[in-house]
């Protein structure tokens, strides 16, 4: 992975120094410029922007943001370089600010738990409705989902809740959508035309500038990891990811054994006195949404469906760690099995395989994330007094079909091609 960090050399085509450009990335004449892109971006922006609270106007918010994603995806444009991608992705997340946080809760979660840890309170041990805390209850405790669960995320993400919590829900958002553009410049640098999707796509924008979830930041560490060299310190960036969200830390095992030991080591002596195992349990064992092959499944597995694809996912991992040193194909396999084996898949969960895949050059990610927004319809049967929605199978039709056919075809066109690019 050396060497990572540079630009490919003029006259490069469609080669590029992480391996040869394939789907998105190859060079097709007659494209247009990449201002036409951009402007399809910023107006797709603007038009969500303009809807207001997305909750209420749940159906035009989908179309706006799937014909958004439908037509920068199909451009596919020639790629600006790192400076303009960045500017490109302010120009994009920049409106989104003013967009009412409704699409998800968890950002309330993130300022409450932020409210509790200030309070001298532990909130893996204390639920937000415990009542013990009931002095806090505010009107961010008000807008906390899931009350009766405490905490389940890893320890860096719990220091930023601490220190961003005088801050609110707006603090989050910046910082969520920062670290984003952040992503799209490290992708810029290492792939020019994947920093630019990731700056142009809705999926990587709205998560972060809406909904200010930490995968804005856990993605940044995962790409950081994925492109810095063992040497340079690629164990501290997958460190930090897992820190934020568990996923990154599976780059840890591509560590010298010596390395990896001492990161599970540090990573014990920094979770041990804070977690406990209560509210992963509650997640792990009964959470569902937006399944892809959990819903199949659980037809003709019953109650055995979870453990059954958890070890599937396990298995996965392992498999990728033994035949592949190479981190962008082992983050690529290992948060796609996260999401296709989950039984719960939010949009935001997709940010994670769609970096992967963009520095792999793999375009079927980027079909999912044009259509997974498309799962944001329940919103429009949302019962805020009881929390509740209803599901549709014609919506999962709608998200994975499109994946799954481009998934296909992506596998047929490596098989048969010379030299396949990610085969390495």
């Amino acid at each position: 992975m050396s060497g990572a960090w540079s630009r490919p050399p003029p006259g490069s085509g469609a080669r590029a120094v992480l391996g040869e450009e394939v789907g998105y990335a190859a060079e097709v004449p007659g494209r247009p410029p990449p201002l036409v892109a951009l402007a399809v971006a910023v107006g797709g922006a603007l038009a969500v922007a303009c809807l207001g609270d997305p909750r209420a106007h749940a159906t035009a918010f989908v179309a706006v943001v799937v014909a958004w994603g439908a037509v920068v995806a199909t451009l596919a444009p020639d790629a600006p370089g790192p400076a303009r991608v960045v500017l490109a992705a302010l120009l994009v997340r920049l409106p989104l600010l003013v967009v009412a946080p409704t699409l998800s809760d968890d950002v309330w979660r993130y300022v409450w738990e932020g409210q509790v840890w200030r309070a001298g309170e532990n909130p893996f041990v204390l639920a937000p409705d415990a009542p013990a805390l009931a002095h806090l209850r505010d009107t961010v405790w008000a807008n906390v989902n899931h009350r009766q669960v405490p905490s389940i995320y890893p320890p860096f993400a719990q220091l930023l809740f601490l220190v961003l919590a005088g801050g609110g829900v707006l603090a989050w958002r910046l910082v969520s959508a920062a670290c984003d553009v952040g992503t799209a410049w490290v992708l810029a640098r290492a792939r020019p035309r994947a920093g630019w999707l990731w700056a142009l796509l809705p999926l990587p924008a709205l998560e972060s500038a809406v909904s200010g979830h930490l995968e804005g930041i856990g993605v940044l560490f995962l790409v950081l990891a994925i492109v810095t060299p063992e040497a340079r310190g690629r164990g501290a960036w997958a460190w930090m990811g897992a820190m934020v969200k568990l996923l990154p830390g599976v780059l840890l095992v591509l560590e010298r054994p010596r390395a990896w030991l001492g990161w599970a080591l540090l990573t014990l002596l920094v979770a041990l006195p804070l977690v406990r195992a209560e509210g992963f349990e509650t997640y792990r064992a009964s959470w569902a949404f937006n399944g892809s092959l959990f819903p199949l499944a659980e037809l003709g597995l019953g109650t055995w469906t979870r453990p059954l694809l958890q070890a599937l996912g396990l298995a996965v991992v392992a498999g990728v760690l033994l035949r592949s040193r190479d981190p962008a194909r082992v983050a690529l396999w290992t948060t796609g099995a996260f999401v296709l084996l989950s039984p719960t898949v939010h949009p935001w969960y997709v940010l994670w395989p769609l970096a992967a895949a963009l520095l792999n050059g793999s375009r079927a990610w980027v079909v999912l994330a044009v259509t997974v927004p498309a799962s944001y319809i329940v919103l429009s049967t949302y019962d805020p007094a009881t929390s509740a929605w209803t599901e549709w199978a014609t919506t999962r039709i709608v998200v994975y079909a499109p994946f799954y056919g481009a998934l296909i075809a992506e596998g047929w066109g490596r098989l048969v091609r010379a030299g396949p690019a990610t085969a390495r």
